[in-house]
Formats: structure tokens, C-alpha cells, sequence
């Protein structure tokens, strides 16, 4: 399998840390532009899923967790998510094009595969 989720897609919580003893340090604010990042990519998975439903309705023979569609559909809509990155242009349209819109692309895939 090709995609890379990296380590920023998966969290785990460990029910048995109490959140009482937490304490925020100035260097655990989001800044303005890891919010915009964060945002953009909630915005590409749910174009993500739009474009994996499409794929999927046109590929009535798609099997449910095949790791052969489940990369087919990946593929198309990375590549799609890759000229939208394109046509969008400046900062944001690289985040897209250098794995923003790949990232969204396996996780929208695997939910609806």
C-alpha cells in the first residue's frame, strides 16, 4: 500500500491519564497557521469523500476492503485532489499538491471502501 498517513492522522488516548493534571505552555497553542492547515485538511477529506463515493459509483465491481480498489480509488482521487491543489494556487494550493490532498485521498477511500 503506497499511502502514508504519517503520525499526525492516528492518535491514541490512554483512558487511564486523568486530563485534571494537564497544563497548557505557550508553546502548546495552535498558531493561526497550523489552525489553517488543520482546517484546510478537514476540507479535503470531506472533498476526499465526495470524490471516493464518485469512484465508488462507478465501480460497481469494487470489492469492500480490497487493497487493490482501495488503491485504484486513492490513485483518482489524489490525482484529482492534485489538480485542484494546482488550480488553486499559492500557499495553499502546495499544501494540497505536496500530500495534503494524497493524505485525504487514503482516508477517504478506506472509509468508503
Amino acid at each position: 500500500m503506497w499511502c502514508f498517513l504519517g503520525t499526525s492522522a492516528m492518535y491514541s488516548f490512554n483512558s487511564e491519564k486523568k486530563s485534571t493534571n494537564l497544563k497548557l505552555s505557550h508553546s502548546n497553542y495552535i498558531s493561526s497557521e497550523e489552525w489553517r492547515k488543520f482546517d484546510l485538511d478537514n476540507q479535503l477529506i470531506q472533498l476526499g469523500l465526495l470524490l471516493a463515493q464518485t469512484w465508488k459509483d462507478n465501480h460497481p465491481e469494487a470489492q469492500a476492503g480490497s487493497e487493490t480498489n482501495i488503491d485504484e480509488c486513492t490513485l483518482a482521487v489524489a490525482i484529482e485532489m492534485t489538480i485542484a491543489g494546482e488550480a488553486v494556487g499559492g500557499s495553499m494550493g502546495d499544501l494540497i499538491s505536496e500530500g495534503a490532498g494524497v493524505r485525504a485521498a487514503c482516508l477517504a477511500c478506506r472509509q468508503v471502501l
